[in-house]
Parts: C-alpha cells; sequence; structure tokens
C-alpha cells in the first residue's frame, strides 16, 4: 500500500507542477487586459484547490482517532464535502482533462470512499480494521499532497516557477515517472517542511465559537431598553473615562441591537460596543499600535484574569490563548460547578507592551450565558475513557457543556491527549450517550494554540 501511495504522489505531484506552473508568470506579450483577469480567476481557482486539499488532509487525520459510528459519519461528511470542492476548483482551471486525470481522479476516489463509508456509519457501522488501513494511507498521501500544493503555491507567489518552466515540464510529459520527476520536483517544487493551514480555527476564539451566529441573546431576556445617555455611561464606565469623553458614532440592528461609541486618548480611538437592552458592554476594540512586549505571556494572562473580575464576570476559567502582534488574547469560558461551559465565551486581548485592554469580546457570553440545569452523567469517567482510541494517552479530563451542531448543547467529557509522537487532539464524549461528539487536532507553540 505504502508503494502504490509513494507511486500515486509521485504522479500527482508531477501532474500538479505541470497545472500549476501554468500561470505562476505571465508575459506581456501574452496577455492584454482580459487575459490579466482571467489568470487572476485562475490563481484564484488553484488557491481554492490548495486550501480544499489542505482541509481534506485535516478530515482525514480526524477520521485516524474515530471510534464511533456517528463520528466516523461526521468526519467522513466532511472529507466527502472537501473533496467537492476541490473538484469544482480544480474544473475552473484552464486544462485539459489529461493534464488533471490523475489529481482530479484522486480526489475523487477520496470523496467517493468517504461517502461509501459515512452511508456505512449511517447504519451504525463503525471503521473496520482495513477501512482504518485505507484511511490512514490516503491521509498519508493526501498530506504530502498538501504540502506540496503549498510549496506551489508559495513558488507562484514569489515568482520562482515561471513560464519556461511549464513550457519544459510539457515537453518532458511523454517521459516516464521516474524521468519526470527530477524535472518536477526538483526545479518545479521546494521541499519545504509544511506550515499547517493559514485560517485553522483559533483555540481562543474556542473552537465552538461559531455557534453564536443567529442566536438571541439568552442573558438579555427581560431587560429594558436604555437610552443614548444610560450608554455613554456605561461605556465609561467600562474604559475609565468621564461621559463626556465618549461620543456616539449610531446604532447597530443585529443579533444584539446596540449603541455604539467612540473614546479618544492622544492620537487612538476605541471603540465600544453596548447592548440597547440592559446596557451592558460587551465589545471593545482600541486602534493603538502595540510596541515591543515587555510584560509576559502569564503576566498578560493574570491581568485579564483580574479585568474579568472587575467588570463582573466571576467563575471564569482561562482555556487557551493566542499572541500575534504583541497582543495576547486568550479565552474565557464560564465554570458551572466544575463543568467548563464553552457557550459562554469572553475573550480579552492584552498589550504586551504595557498591559491596556487591547479588546474584549462577550458576545459569546451574552448569548449563550443562563441558569443550566446539567444532569447527572449517565456515563462516568472510565467508561468515558474507553471511547478514546487505546494508543493515545489521557493527560488531562473536564466536564464541560458544548454546543451541537443544532444550536442546542451537549454534555461532554473532554479529553485531552497525547499519541506517541507527543501530537496532542481534544476528543468530546458524550456524557448521556457515550457517542464520540468532537474532535479537534491541538497545535501548540510559543505563541499560543491553534486548533483544527
Amino acid at each position: 500500500m505504502r508503494k502504490r501511495t509513494a507511486i500515486t504522489i509521485i504522479s500527482l505531484l508531477a501532474v500538479v507542477a505541470v497545472a500549476a506552473a501554468a500561470f505562476g508568470v505571465v508575459t506581456k506579450q501574452k496577455l492584454d487586459n482580459d487575459d490579466q483577469y482571467i489568470a487572476a480567476n485562475y490563481r484564484h481557482a488553484f488557491a481554492e484547490v490548495v486550501s480544499s486539499v489542505r482541509d481534506m488532509d485535516t478530515a482525514l487525520q480526524k477520521s485516524l482517532l474515530v471510534t464511533s459510528p456517528s463520528m466516523a459519519g461526521a468526519v467522513c461528511t466532511e472529507v466527502y464535502g472537501k473533496a467537492l470542492l476541490a473538484k469544482m476548483a480544480l474544473g475552473v482551471m484552464p486544462y485539459s482533462a489529461s493534464e488533471m486525470e490523475k489529481t482530479a481522479g484522486f480526489i475523487s476516489r477520496v470523496g467517493d470512499y468517504a461517502y461509501a463509508l459515512s452511508r456505512k456509519a449511517a447504519k451504525g457501522e463503525g471503521f473496520s480494521q482495513e477501512e482504518k488501513d485505507n484511511l490512514r494511507a490516503l491521509s498519508e498521501t493526501t498530506a504530502l499532497l498538501a504540502q506540496n500544493l503549498n510549496s506551489l503555491q508559495n513558488e507562484m507567489g514569489s515568482g520562482l516557477v515561471s513560464i519556461d518552466q511549464y513550457a519544459k515540464t510539457v515537453a518532458e510529459q511523454d517521459k516516464s515517472e521516474e524521468e519526470l520527476l527530477p524535472q518536477t520536483l526538483g526545479d518545479g517544487l521546494s521541499s519545504v517542511e509544511q506550515e499547517f493551514p493559514e485560517i485553522p480555527t483559533l483555540i481562543y476564539d474556542g473552537p465552538f465559537s461559531e455557534h453564536i451566529d443567529g442566536l438571541k441573546p439568552l442573558m438579555l431576556e427581560g431587560l429594558n431598553d436604555i437610552d443614548d445617555t444610560a450608554g455613554r455611561m456605561a461605556a465609561a464606565k467600562f474604559l475609565g473615562m468621564r461621559s463626556e469623553q465618549i461620543y456616539p458614532t449610531g446604532e447597530l440592528n443585529a443579533d444584539i441591537v446596540s449603541l455604539c461609541y467612540e473614546a479618544k486618548l492622544n492620537k487612538d480611538v476605541t471603540r465600544v460596543t453596548v447592548s440597547k437592552k440592559g446596557g451592558l458592554v460587551y465589545q471593545a476594540v482600541s486602534s493603538r499600535l502595540v510596541g515591543q512586549s515587555i510584560i509576559s505571556a502569564k503576566e498578560a494572562l493574570d491581568v485579564a484574569k483580574k479585568l474579568l473580575e472587575r467588570k463582573g464576570y466571576s467563575n471564569m476559567r482561562e482555556s487557551y490563548y493566542m499572541i500575534d502582534n504583541n497582543i495576547l488574547t486568550a479565552n474565557f469560558a464560564y465554570n458551572d460547578n466544575g463543568v467548563v461551559c464553552y457557550p459562554d465565551l469572553i475573550k480579552v486581548g492584552i498589550a504586551m507592551d504595557d498591559g491596556s485592554l487591547q479588546s474584549f469580546d462577550a458576545t459569546g457570553y451574552i448569548k449563550s450565558h443562563t441558569q443550566r440545569s446539567i444532569p447527572a452523567a449517565t456515563l462516568n469517567e472510565e467508561s468515558a475513557k474507553s471511547k478514546v482510541p487505546s494508543d493515545l494517552n489521557i493527560v488531562n479530563v473536564n466536564k464541560t457543556i458544548i454546543p451541537s451542531a443544532g444550536k442546542n448543547e451537549t454534555f461532554c467529557y473532554e479529553f485531552e491527549c497525547e499519541d506517541t509522537n507527543s501530537q496532542r487532539f481534544l476528543i468530546y464524549v458524550n456524557a448521556m450517550t457515550g457517542e464520540q461528539e468532537k474532535i479537534f487536532i491541538l497545535l501548540q507553540d510559543e505563541n499560543g494554540t491553534l486548533t483544527l
């Protein structure tokens, strides 16, 4: 299987080099303005292929951790969807069927196989050992394909892949795969280490933060509307300023109907959003350009925790954080007697040059926080552990509330696990049914934690 996988990779990368190099550098003699517009569309299509294959890779990695039919169905549906997107993008690219045959064929096979497994999972059947082996082989192939597609995209952006290389590659197409490989991989591809996708779900946003779109704010139910004067006072109190320093900028008609304000300090502007019902400040962001970091991540986290306490948000538990542009953004979730309620999210951004507040977002908290009746778990922790793959080492366990796909909530055990390569995962097991609910891949470095 590994030999066939290697041959498949060689074939795919050779064909991808032929396809992608075509629009690396475009000469003025061949393109007028209309041609340049078309070429931009082709570049966009190739970017969609790269993104979809990366997402396929991520979903296939998740499939290797599945232990229940319901989770098998969810992951395989994700793989199938990403394969469809990749095929659609390939269809836009300006190449004949023969030029893209192997790449499109491989993506189709991955999608078809995932679809077949999802149908099987719908009948309550999990993966057989043979199917697990096939998924692992497909994952390895897709991972290397994603890596080299990304390298090609980077080379196109830097101009390293030229029209001359494209002509040379086409001339070599009649040669065998072994003869073609040095021309395409050696010249047309950089064997650089693959970076992770550019836009993963950020765990400081919460792996479940997207659930809040469209929700009505539970915390504001039954509260009265405020006027502009009360809104200015709320914004001033939040920022520690006088109300006459706060200027109204309008109203926001969204899930949370809001009053919007600005405050100026020196040349910097802080924008504040206040809910019209109840007058709660739930968003604030400063335009200040943050300088070189002086305080540590631990010190910034302490500042964020104390700020939440001062603002009246008690029982908040720090989850993960990320550092970007010298701003530490930490995610806090409500702790309900030992149960971490991920829907009740507050994000706090602290400037690491002086410890000041750079951003604040309590949208998730305002929309989701309510008095919950959390049931006793039907499944004990030891029984839930059996739903985690046996080759993973469990390093931490929490009881959690997570949002479901239907925008309801599910009581789960959260297992933070580690494999033999020190790769970490989060696996959520339903505390009532024992079914796997969610799987995330953790990416940790000195700047914090991301999740896929």
